[in-house]
């Protein structure tokens, strides 16, 4: 993951995507199927929204050494 500049922790589907360097598709399966790799997301008024924090803690807990 590298550095970005930004003005919020709270992003979009397609925020969080680019920001994991992954596709908004994957995400809005991962959130259907609420698979174990679904990173944590909230209902803002309709509006699903990511906190970048919360985000970055579910994948450093989830990861897998090989």
């Amino acid at each position: 993951m590298s550095e970005k500049n930004n003005n919020s922790v709270w992003v979009d589907t397609r925020g969080i995507a680019e920001y994991f360097d992954m596709k908004p598709n994957t995400l809005r399966k991962q959130r259907v199927k609420q698979s174990p790799t679904t990173l944590p997301y909230h209902l803002i008024g309709g509006n699903v929204r990511y906190n970048i924090i919360e985000c970055e803690k579910h994948v450093e807990e989830n990861k897998k050494e090989f």
